[in-house]
């Protein structure tokens, strides 16, 4: 039987900008086939609960936090919504804090979680009928963990992998939605004793490549996850 020649002429359909997620879980894949089935049954799971919360919590009248979770090696790509970019650095931190407060629960099960956040667009497309992506969102979020930096902020999970990048795209994009300068803002980030550090470069592995503006993100370990709904949203 003859399968007939690929189409090249697919034109990809309009991308989206949003912001992108990398939840990283440490030496996944150095742990035997029983603790990797384990570590991501529990991570299905947590996963689940924290997205229908935030659901249930959103602003958005119905539409899911997260358009869509991507697999990797590791960990999982998650892709939200574009009507709430910006949200992504607090998304990221509440999904590691609540994976690591949960950890001591599962005997430890996860040598730990990192995260990195990048704002950019996106393009999605059907593969083997589910819905997926790709573009620099994805990529940037993968290289932003490559690459070990010693400018740290403040941590609570001292002694430890457990960091959240942020990229000054993400950066720029949380501060939008979320400035500064408001009252209620400031209160919810005092509340959760957010803090981040200066702003740093990371250099790609690949030469041709130029460098990522960066900075590291965190807060106390048990973060709310309703933060001041921003005045966009409820107007939108």
């Amino acid at each position: 039987m003859k399968v007939p020649p690929p189409r090249l002429d697919a034109t990809p359909p309009e991308p989206i900008r949003t912001d992108v997620i990398l939840l990283d879980i440490i030496e996944y894949t150095l742990q035997p086939n029983e603790l990797q089935y384990r570590a991501l049954f529990y991570l299905n799971r947590i996963i689940g609960t924290i997205t229908n919360l935030l659901d249930m919590r959103s602003v958005l009248h119905g539409e899911s936090v997260i358009r869509c979770a991507i697999p990797n090696g590791d960990g999982c790509f998650f892709v939200l919504n574009p009507r709430i970019a910006g949200y992504g650095p607090l998304l990221a931190l509440f999904l590691r804090n609540f994976l690591l407060f949960n950890n001591r629960f599962l005997d430890r099960l996860f040598n730990g979680v990192r995260t990195s956040v990048h704002n950019s667009e996106v393009i999605p497309i059907r593969f083997l009928g589910a819905e997926n992506f790709v573009g620099e969102g994805l990529n940037v979020c993968a290289r932003l963990q490559g690459r070990t930096v010693q400018n740290r902020a403040p941590r609570f999970y001292d002694g430890d992998s457990n960091y959240v990048i942020v990229s000054e795209q993400a950066w720029q994009v949380f501060q939008e939605l979320f400035p500064p300068d408001k009252r209620e803002v400031q209160s919810y980030l005092r509340k959760i004793h957010f803090n981040s550090s200066a702003v740093f470069t990371i250099k790609d592995k690949h030469k041709q490549l130029p460098g990522y503006r960066a900075r590291f993100i965190d807060c106390a370990k048990l973060i709310g996850s309703a933060p001041p709904q921003p005045k966009a949203l409820l107007a939108s």
